[in-house]
């Protein structure tokens, strides 16, 4: 699902050339769950954003789901990411102006997909949010804008959900309650998942462990 090889990623910045990752070698077979950690600043979220095609690396090689992502003009990382990614971020990300359907139906909308609009209610449902897909997010909690978040991930049927600090921005019961919905959608999807966290505890729930520290990849033994 994943094959990255010897990346690197470097910006200059104030005069400086700083290295955000150095070396990096990572494999994510399908359907697995790797949990990443590491210090505040160690290119967690980088990383992510590589995979994404949202940053492109400085040098070496990244395949997602057997695309190299160096070989996609911005066009095709646009239609990765809408067609075989789904991204949950800590903070929700939703489109404030929109409902809760209407967030969540946007991925499909974009694609030119038909029934985006009852698809997307399908996966409020599944989410336990069917009696608010009216609302807009402000009208919604936390944890209940982070469901709205998950449901719109998952709509487009995601091969790899990228999820950067999920429950961040929620308190501990909240947080376990999204992240037990999270695993359980991904499980029976069989989508694999790459979650980025500071709980080691969320980090143990997953089949591997790695961590980043001053760029470079290590494997937490259990």
């Amino acid at each position: 699902m994943i094959a990255m090889s010897s990346v690197e990623y470097a910006v200059d910045h104030s005069g400086r050339h700083l290295e955000i990752l150095r070396g990096v070698n990572l494999e994510v077979a399908p359907g697995e769950f790797v949990a990443l950690t590491g210090p505040s600043g160690s290119g967690k979220s980088t990383l992510l954003a590589l995979i994404a095609g949202v940053e492109r690396a400085t040098s070496g090689r990244i395949r997602v789901d057997g695309l190299d992502l160096a070989t996609l003009a911005e066009e095709g990382l646009a239609r990765l990411r809408r067609e075989r990614l789904g991204i949950v971020f800590q903070d929700f990300h939703l489109i404030p102006t929109l409902t809760a359907l209407e967030n969540v139906a946007l991925p499909l909308e974009l694609a030119g997909r038909p029934q985006a609009m009852s698809q997307a209610r399908t996966l409020l449902e599944q989410v336990g949010l069917g009696d608010r897909a009216e609302h807009r997010p402000l009208e919604l909690s936390g944890g209940e804008q982070q469901r709205v978040a998950i449901a719109r991930a998952f709509v487009a049927r995601p091969a790899l959900i990228l999820a950067d600090e999920p429950t961040g921005n929620l308190d501990q019961e909240t947080g376990n309650r999204v992240m037990d919905l999270l695993f359980g959608l991904a499980r029976s999807w069989h989508a694999a998942m790459v979650l980025v966290t500071h709980n080691p505890d969320l980090a143990a729930r997953t089949d591997r462990h790695l961590r980043l520290e001053a760029g470079i990849l290590h494997t937490v033994k259990p």
